[in-house]
């Protein structure tokens, strides 16, 4: 389950970066380039009103949860392991306490 959320989200963030490289700016003029459109921000006043923007947004919504849900499955999971009662068990049987050098004051 991990490693295919991890493949999605991988194969989502490269058509994340092709869909914003294959959009226009509104400003893409000379003068934008020098700040003359600075009136103009990323995808103008209004918002995205054409399909590549729409379909942006969607990848960015469904890539920022699925990464939010992988992130969350990665923490449980390491917690499980960390603190499995067998593992308890086994540090508790050893006593390594012969072993921790002590500061002599």
């Amino acid at each position: 389950m991990i490693t295919l959320i991890t493949v999605t989200c991988v194969i989502l963030a490269v058509a994340i970066i092709v869909l914003v490289l294959l959009q226009q700016g509104k400003g893409s003029d000379l003068g934008s380039a020098f700040g003359g459109g600075s009136s103009n921000s990323m995808f103008g006043a209004l918002g995205p009103s054409n399909f590549l923007g729409k379909l942006t947004y969607i990848l960015v919504a469904v890539w920022l949860i699925l990464s939010l849900l992988l992130a969350f499955l990665l923490k449980t999971d390491d917690a499980e392991d960390t603190f499995s009662p067998d593992l308890i068990k086994e540090a508790q049987d050893e006593d390594l306490s012969e072993q921790i050098p002590l500061k002599n004051n």
